[in-house]
């Protein structure tokens, strides 16, 4: 029997065990001793530490950081890298999103694209090959870590403060196929203000940098604003997602729908945050420090997902276009901050774009660099992408494919020669960041046969 007939025999324990991950709220929170990024990130760790446990792997726990599981001889190590936190839940989910609830052939729950469930995937193929006895000539590392979605200080502090070894090389199933050979780098960018006459304004849309936004609240006093009424028949006339709209106490409560999507590929939502101000364009405004917001929208933002008008659409031909993302945004006690996610092609320096958009944003508020990330390029024709993509295509007969980039930034970057590769098949919806994230249960058997398949090919 081949490898990849070996590995189907864990099918139903792959399933089971990434209900019980999903079944962890693994967002961060506030740190607590001993759990750097709060407790959920914590018990999610020490789930998989447990399962690797079980399985008979050497695993160690860094202070709940990271977690390796391993297993294998040899100097040279593969490391398999993924994340067991997730980004928070959002609203309108048909099933509950900490469940894993398996309703037609599906797995419901955050994490089960992202990353819980590609890298349970993983650990069963890793469990495959031990179990099967077959030689390998290099270690076999899985690197699970616990702050991806907010900032991979979890690698930063793996790899930087306890300085333990990058592995040989790597890959983190925690993108799409066939094989991501470039990440664009990755900026973001906070804007903060102080209004002294918006103290009676609260305005909150989004929940992280790196999703669209699908919801934004406004409440405002009626007399600051002329128009709303007449303006908002007109609005909604020809559009999707609808704005709504209620007079109580004196005040306007004004909610802006959209469509929650990655920040890397903002054209499969729509951001009601930006959306909101293209409403408020057609409405009177007679608070002046309001109106400066509306205008700032409707000068570098209006409903843009590639920075036209902040300047910076850029584009390249390995990596395509700079996507720009209005993220958190709130107005409390009248001070505001905006957060922006930028995703700038590789041949494109990032500083370039820090200093064009402080340039045309200074005008209106305070600017703040909040990360900055390098791109990410391997080869095409390496031995890390090339062995990966002949996988991918012997199992999938997929041979028309070629390697991508992408916008997201995944835990390639943390290591000197990573890619990520997988999880999410052309066949898929990516529903990554997005309410009712779901697996399929008969995708796995071509994910276990992929991923086994690799890790042989890349440590034998």
């Amino acid at each position: 029997m081949s490898l990849q007939e070996k590995v189907l025999v864990y099918k139903d324990d792959v399933i089971k065990s990434i209900q019980g991950a999903i079944q962890i709220k693994s967002v961060m929170e506030e740190a607590k001793e001993g759990m750097p990024f709060g407790e959920g990130p914590a018990k999610a760790l020490n789930y998989f530490v447990e399962l690797g446990k079980d399985m008979g792997f050497e695993v160690i726990n860094y202070d709940n950081y990271v977690a390796t599981i391993e297993f294998g001889e040899g100097e040279e190590v593969l490391g398999i890298l993924g994340h067991v936190d997730v980004v928070p839940e959002g609203e309108g989910w048909d099933y509950p999103p900490y469940s894993g609830a398996l309703v037609d052939g599906r797995i419901y729950g955050r994490g089960t694209l992202d990353d819980k469930g590609p890298s349970t995937i993983c650990l069963y193929a890793m469990k495959a090959i031990k179990d099967s006895g077959v030689k390998l000539n290099k270690r076999v590392r899985m690197i699970l870590g616990a702050n991806e979605e907010s900032g991979s200080k979890c690698m930063e502090h793996y790899f930087g403060t306890l300085k333990m070894p990058q592995p040989t090389l790597a890959f983190t199933p925690d993108s799409n196929f066939p094989v991501t050979f470039a990440e664009k780098g990755i900026v973001r960018v906070r804007l903060k203000n102080n209004y002294s006459t918006l103290a009676n304004v609260s305005l909150s849309g989004g929940n992280a940098f790196n999703s669209v936004p699908e919801r934004c609240e406004l409440t405002i006093p009626v007399d600051y604003l002329e128009g709303v009424a007449e303006s908002l028949v007109a609005y909604n006339e020809s559009r999707e997602y609808k704005i709504e709209c209620e007079e109580k106490n004196g005040n306007y409560h004004i909610n802006s729908y959209g469509k929650s999507a990655h920040a890397s590929k903002p054209y499969l939502g729509y951001n009601s945050v930006s959306a909101l101000f293209e409403f408020l364009r057609e409405v009177k405004v007679k608070n002046e420090e309001f109106r400066s917001l509306v205008e700032f929208f409707n000068t570098c933002i209006k409903m843009d997902i590639d920075g036209k008008s902040l300047g910076v659409n850029f584009e390249d031909d390995e990596s395509g276009k700079l996507t720009l993302n209005i993220g958190k945004t709130t107005l409390k006690d009248g001070i505001l901050e905006i957060c922006i996610d930028i995703r700038c092609p590789v041949k494109v320096e990032n500083k370039k774009v820090i200093e064009i958009i402080k340039e045309r944003a200074s005008k209106f508020m305070e600017v703040e660099l909040a990360g900055d990330t390098a791109p990410l390029y391997v080869a095409k024709d390496s031995f890390l992408v090339s062995t990966l993509m002949n996988v991918y295509k012997d199992v999938t007969g997929d041979v028309e494919s070629q390697p991508i980039a992408i916008g997201g930034g995944t835990y390639a970057r943390s290591v000197t020669n990573g890619v990520a590769f997988g999880a999410l098949l052309s066949s898929q919806v990516d529903n990554m960041h997005q309410k009712n994230e779901y697996l399929e249960v008969d995708k796995i058997d071509t994910l276990l046969k992929i991923y086994v398949e690799a890790i042989y090919q890349l440590a034998k």
